[in-house]
């Protein structure tokens, strides 16, 4: 009989990230769901930077300054604050920050101002799929604040990827109040009030 093993943090909750949930409180937690309700989530805010879980960091989100406004993003979803997406391999989190808003938004990160806010922890609320080959039952994505100065094109951006719709400059609280469940992106924003 041929036994599988399980490899930490797909199939069950990965030690790494069982210990920081032991000592990490989050700012703010929500229920969501994507794919139109098929994956229903628990996400937490996390507001403290940590050493996490490599495996388990499914994607990289920046929140952008550009003078006294942020970048907002809007998609199928609704409207938030964090540009971001998947690592591409040998790729740091602050290359996926700076890459990725570029992409979604034409913005040009300042690579010096990044610096890291925290962290999302996403947890499954259903069971696993048999045919899924992601992290489960938890994945994380950095969470990154940065400035940008300058945009590609004449101000009109379509997102490389298809993912965001369209992005603006908003005031944090034009974005607080135009995103829907705002308490997780808002733990983020009032760091960078």
């Amino acid at each position: 009989m041929v036994t599988m093993q399980i490899r930490p943090g797909f199939g069950e909750r990965h030690p790494d990230l069982t210990a920081l949930l032991r000592v990490n409180t989050p700012a703010a937690s929500a229920d969501t769901s994507w794919a139109d309700g098929m994956i229903p989530l628990r996400v937490s805010a996390f507001t403290v930077p940590v050493d996490l879980p490599d495996e388990l960091v499914s994607s990289v989100r920046c929140l952008v300054g550009v003078s006294d406004r942020i970048v907002l993003c809007e998609n199928r979803d609704g409207a938030h604050p964090w540009p971001g997406g998947r690592r591409e391999p040998g790729e740091t989190f602050a290359d996926t920050a700076v890459r990725e808003v570029h992409e979604e938004t034409g913005w040009f990160v300042d690579r010096a101002s990044l610096r890291p806010l925290g962290w999302l922890h996403y947890a499954h609320r259903s069971p696993r799929r048999a045919d899924d080959v992601h992290p489960y039952p938890d994945f994380l994505q950095v969470v990154f604040h940065a400035t940008a100065a300058d945009r590609d094109g004449d101000g009109h951006w379509v997102d490389t990827d298809g993912f965001e719709d369209s992005s603006r400059l908003v005031t944090i609280e034009e974005a607080k109040s135009i995103i829907v469940d705002s308490a997780v992106p808002a733990a983020f924003l009032d760091l960078i009030a």
